[in-house]
């Protein structure tokens, strides 16, 4: 949370001074009204009162915009990793339905494996192939997976070699552009090496399920696959949200355009809801409302 000079960082440090003082409070007060009074009031009442006491402090010391700035930070932080966390569930049981034992899949932004770990499982017998440009995270997926081709590159739309931001405290969130969300992060540009996946499959590989997850180059992935996805329609799980697809200058509308116009394929998002328009697909995007998707034919 640091932003010039430091200002939020210090204000969150207050913030959570005064957090605490208020707590320590209501500690010291409560012993003194214990009894009949007390044990009568519900755990509601009892975190209310916390919560107005905690709340009167930060006022009073003048900490109230940065403390809200602080929840608000959080609250949203929250809803978005309980949707992954929820997501990332559904994906896993999608899966377990979905693969037979020889289905072909590839990861694309496999990181630490979490994924490619339920594809290795639930489909033995298939051919998978994963792409992961970060050295760190390729060299454990060759030692996890060795019956996977893993690849340390990077998909795009074109075969070549160019620029990565490497969050080298955060890796899972590196990518072609550094992401806004890196905040003070540990960032480091590297070269990485890119191909389009139309041009590289081995002779005869069919996919049936591809794995996205490339902070905000799907788009970038899709022009390259686009063949691919037209000749075979395999399932797609793909990320596409606010916070990083802008800084690619992509749009709902332009991935809509090449999933379902272009390569035949419906959008659901991963509550099942859908077949989405591209009407409702750019209300997903702009509310943040689902940020994962799969596209089927």
């Amino acid at each position: 949370m640091r932003r010039r000079g430091g200002a939020i960082e210090g204000g969150v440090v207050g913030v959570r001074y005064v957090v605490v003082a208020a707590r320590v409070t209501v500690a010291a007060v409560m012993p003194a009204a214990q009894g009949a009074s007390i044990v009568r009031r519900s755990h509601h009442a009892v975190a209310l009162a916390m919560r107005q006491s905690i709340k009167r402090a930060v006022t009073m010391a003048g900490m109230a915009q940065p403390a809200q700035a602080l929840v608000t930070r959080w609250r949203r932080r929250s809803r978005v990793w309980d949707r992954t966390m929820r997501d990332r569930a559904q994906l896993a049981m999608l899966l377990a339905f979905a693969l037979p034992a020889d289905a072909n899949c590839i990861d694309v932004g496999a990181a630490d494996g979490k994924i490619l770990e339920h594809i290795a499982r639930l489909a033995p017998r298939g051919r998978h192939l994963a792409y992961e440009p970060l050295p760190v995270f390729h060299t454990l997926l060759a030692s996890r997976f060795p019956q996977v081709d893993v690849r340390a590159l990077a998909l795009s739309d074109v075969d070549g070699e160019t620029t990565f931001t490497y969050v080298r405290d955060r890796p899972w969130i590196s990518g072609f552009r550094r992401p806004e969300h890196a905040g003070g992060s540990h960032a480091e540009t590297i070269r990485v090496r890119t191909e389009r996946l139309d041009d590289h499959l081995p002779d005869g590989y069919v996919p049936q399920f591809i794995k996205i997850d490339v902070e905000g180059a799907e788009e970038l992935v899709f022009r390259g696959a686009l063949q691919t996805m037209i000749r075979h329609r395999p399932i797609v799980a793909f990320q596409h949200g606010r916070g990083s697809a802008e800084h690619y200058g992509t749009t709902p509308a332009r991935i809509f355009g090449l999933l379902s116009d272009q390569a035949g394929l419906r959008i659901f998002d991963m509550d099942g809801g859908g077949p989405y328009t591209a009407a409702a697909f750019q209300r997903a995007y702009d509310t943040n409302a689902h940020f994962h998707f799969i596209a089927r034919p």
